[in-house]
């Protein structure tokens, strides 16, 4: 996936989380929190960021999943990679 806007990987991320984890689009706006308003625990969060690493081809280091608070903190790690490969290649 080349470089991206963020309602592109917005609706990327937005189709893994509905399709893998049944969540329902009301709640998926972009200060939605991960845990708290998502109920996604860790191991749930990782099965995300794998998602999308298969998706994109990235690979989100641990530093950047640990700072993961809300769906914004997603797209924003998704679209900083996507713009750093499409640099890059």
């Amino acid at each position: 996936m080349a470089s991206s806007s963020q309602d592109e990987v917005f609706e990327l991320v937005t189709g893994i989380l509905r399709a893998e984890f049944e969540l329902d689009s009301s709640k998926l706006v972009l200060d939605a929190r991960v845990q708290e308003d998502l109920d996604l625990d860790s191991i749930d969060a990782v099965d995300l960021m794998a998602r999308l690493e298969e998706e994109t081809g990235l690979v989100v280091e641990d530093e950047e999943l640990a700072r993961i608070r809300t769906l914004a903190d997603v797209v924003r790690v998704v679209r900083s990679g996507l713009d750093r490969a499409a640099a890059a290649g």
